[in-house]
């Protein structure tokens, strides 16, 4: 269900004006406090369906930018109150855009990235769910070049 969910994620950008999601460089405050408006954006696109696969879809949309610690958003809940579709779908996401280019920034180096994850568990990130990424790095990493962009 997460792997067909999870690139639903960001659905609510759709609603975010192209100048900001293509803005080179930082966003100023406020350009920065109507793109975190995509989460819930795209969960009000959703959660009306009782599909199961659009009612995943709209947890992961909501959640993913949820922070263990409490200190995320939209809702700032902390925990195991965040869906656990949605602490997965955190994690595989700043993997995925750390390691990308983006008109704003170059990708991070692996190593680079790895210390992150070491310094944001129980953080940003469930620790339980940064421990298995790092016991299974090897695998991340074939799904990683397997699918990465041209």
């Amino acid at each position: 269900m997460l792997k067909q969910a999870s690139p639903m994620h960001d659905i609510g950008k759709v609603a975010i004006p192209d100048a900001i999601l293509n803005k080179p460089g930082r966003f100023d405050e406020a350009e920065f406090e109507l793109m975190k408006k995509h989460a819930e954006l795209g969960y009000e696109m959703l959660k009306a369906s009782h599909r199961p696969l659009l009612e995943a879809a709209a947890i992961v949309a909501y959640e993913h930018h949820e922070k263990y610690d409490g200190s995320g958003y939209p809702r700032g809940i902390s925990g195991e109150a965040i869906h656990i579709f949605g602490r997965i779908t955190a994690l595989a996401d700043v993997f995925d855009a750390l390691g990308s280019e983006r008109v704003y920034k170059q990708a991070w180096d692996d190593e680079r990235i790895f210390q992150l994850f070491r310094e944001e568990r129980g953080k940003h990130f469930d620790p339980k769910l940064v421990d298995i990424f790092f016991d299974h790095l090897d695998e991340f990493l074939a799904i990683r070049a397997k699918f990465r962009d041209l």
